[in-house]
C-alpha cells in the first residue's frame, strides 16, 4: 500500500483552543513518525503550533464570511488583515464579539447546506487534496467534515476523511442563532455515514451526549482521548524559580498563601464566576488562598470584564491575565496548589485539568461531562469532583484541597501516573489503528 499522506482541516479562533492544540500535537506527532503532513487552515491560523517543517496553506480567510454569500473578495482582503500582528488581531475581535457571531452565523449556512453554497471554497480543498495527493483528512471539527464529504462525492480526490466530534455544541449555538440547528444536526449525522471510519469523540460521556443531543448513533462513535504533552522528569525549576517567574507578571503574589489557579479560554461556559463566589465564602471562613485567572477568549472580553466587576465587587484580589507562554503555564501548575476548572458546560473532555495533573497538581472539576474521565483511574484519584453549578459544594471541596494535607498528598501522588494514560503517543497510537494505518 502507498504511504498515507495526512491533511488537518483545521478550523480556529486564532485562540488556544483545546481542540486545535490537540490536532496541532496530533499532527506534528505524524510528522515526527515520518508521515506527510499537511495543514489546511480554515478562518485564523495557529502556526506557532506547528513543526516548521509541516507545509501550510490558507483553505479560506474569516474575512470571506464577512457577509451572507461568501465572498472571494473579501477572502483575499482578509490577505491584508492577517499582516496585523496575531496579537492585535485577536484583540479587535475580543473586543468586536458582534464581527465573531456575524461570520460563524454566514459559515454556519454554509455548513447546514451541506457545504454546497460555497461551491468556491469546494474548488479550493479539491485543489489542495490532489496537489499534495491527501488520503487522509482529519478535520479538528466534525461540524467542517461536510465540506469535506461534497468534496469526496465529486470523485476527483481520492481520499476520505475522519470525523472527529471535540465541541461541536459550541458551534450549535451560532446554528440556532440562525434558525438552522436541525440541519445542523442533520449534516453531523450526513457526515458520519459518509466516513468509512467511524467517528471519534474525546470522551465516553460526549459519545453519550452526541446521541442524545444529536441523534448520532453511539455505535458509530468510538472514544480515543486527546494526548498532552508530559514534562520530562527531573526538568522541573525549583519553587524559587517558579515564583520569580510569576513575580513578572503578578508583582503582588505571596509566597506564603496558597495559589488556586483558573487556566483556560475566560469564555461563558467555563464558570469562572463560581470560583469566584466559591472564594469569597472561604475568604469569611479564614481560608487563605490567593486566586489566579489566566488565558485568552474565543468570543470576546464581555465575560471576563464581568468577572473582573463581580471580583470587586466581593472584594477579591485577582490576579487576571490573558495567554501565557508555555515556560509561565508550567510555573503556574507547579506552583499551584490545586487548579480548578468551574465549567457549567458538559465539557467534552478536560485536557486542563489532564496537563495540570502531569506536573503532580491535584485538579478540582464538576462532576459533569467528559473531565470527569481525566481525574481518576483504577481507583485512585489525581482530583476532586464538585456538584455541578453548586457554588457552596465547590467551596467546600476546594477548602478541603486547601487544608487536609494528607488528602493532598495523596492526590498528587496519584496524579502523574493518572495523567500519563493521556500521552500524545498513546493518542496517535489509538488514531493510527483505528484508521487501520501500520
Amino acid at each position: 500500500m502507498p504511504q498515507p499522506v495526512f491533511a488537518f482541516l483545521a478550523f480556529t479562533s486564532g485562540s488556544y483552543e483545546g481542540a486545535i492544540i490537540r490536532d496541532m500535537r496530533l499532527a506534528n506527532e505524524l510528522h515526527r513518525r515520518g508521515f506527510k503532513v499537511h495543514i489546511y487552515w480554515l478562518m485564523e491560523q495557529n502556526p506557532d503550533l506547528v513543526d516548521l517543517a509541516i507545509p501550510q496553506s490558507i483553505l479560506a480567510r474569516a474575512t470571506r464570511y464577512r457577509f451572507r454569500k461568501p465572498s472571494r473578495l473579501a477572502d483575499e482582503y482578509g490577505r491584508l488583515f492577517a499582516l496585523v500582528p496575531a496579537q492585535r488581531r485577536r484583540r479587535f475581535l475580543n473586543t468586536h464579539p458582534e464581527y465573531i457571531a456575524n461570520l460563524m452565523g454566514n459559515l454556519m449556512h454554509v455548513i447546514c447546506d451541506g457545504g454546497r453554497s460555497d461551491p468556491g471554497l469546494l474548488d479550493r480543498l479539491e485543489s489542495f487534496l490532489i496537489r499534495d495527493r491527501v488520503t487522509h483528512l482529519l478535520p479538528t471539527f466534525a461540524w467542517t467534515c461536510p465540506i469535506a464529504q461534497r468534496v469526496k462525492e465529486r470523485g476527483r480526490a481520492t481520499f476520505d476523511y475522519l470525523a472527529t466530534f471535540q465541541g461541536e455544541e459550541i458551534f450549535a449555538h451560532f446554528a440556532s442563532r440562525i434558525g438552522r440547528l436541525d440541519d445542523y444536526h442533520r449534516v453531523l449525522r450526513e457526515t458520519v455515514a459518509g466516513s468509512p471510519w467511524a467517528a471519534v469523540a474525546v470522551s465516553q460521556d460526549y459519545i453519550l451526549r452526541l446521541q442524545d443531543e444529536m441523534g448520532i448513533d453511539a455505535a458509530k462513535l468510538r472514544a480515543i482521548y486527546p494526548g498532552i504533552e508530559l514534562p520530562e522528569k527531573g526538568s522541573e525549576a525549583t519553587s524559587g524559580e517558579d515564583f520569580a517567574a510569576l513575580k513578572t507578571i503578578f508583582p503582588s503574589l505571596n509566597p506564603d498563601v496558597p495559589l488556586v489557579t483558573y487556566l483556560g479560554r475566560q469564555d461563558p461556559e467555563k464558570g469562572i464566576d463560581l470560583l469566584l463566589y466559591a472564594a469569597r465564602m472561604l475568604g469569611d471562613r479564614r481560608v487563605k488562598l490567593q486566586l489566579a485567572c489566566v488565558g485568552g477568549s474565543s468570543f470576546g472580553l464581555q465575560y471576563r470584564k464581568s468577572m473582573e466587576a463581580i471580583a470587586e465587587h466581593l472584594r477579591l484580589t485577582v490576579f487576571w491575565k490573558g495567554r501565557v507562554s508555555n515556560d509561565l503555564r508550567s510555573a503556574l501548575f507547579r506552583r499551584s496548589r490545586c487548579v480548578v476548572y468551574p465549567s457549567i458546560h458538559r465539557e467534552p473532555f478536560g485536557m486542563v485539568a489532564a496537563e495540570a495533573m502531569s506536573f503532580g497538581t491535584p485538579v478540582l472539576v464538576p462532576n459533569l461531562g467528559g473531565i470527569t474521565e481525566v481525574i481518576s483511574e483504577n481507583g485512585r484519584r489525581g482530583g476532586l469532583c464538585f456538584e455541578a453549578w453548586n457554588t457552596s459544594d465547590l467551596a467546600t471541596q476546594l477548602e478541603n484541597l486547601l487544608v487536609d494535607h494528607a488528602l493532598h498528598g495523596e492526590l498528587a501522588r496519584n496524579a502523574r501516573p493518572i495523567a500519563e494514560q493521556f500521552s500524545v503517543g498513546k493518542m496517535t497510537d489509538q488514531v493510527l489503528a483505528h484508521l487501520g494505518v501500520g
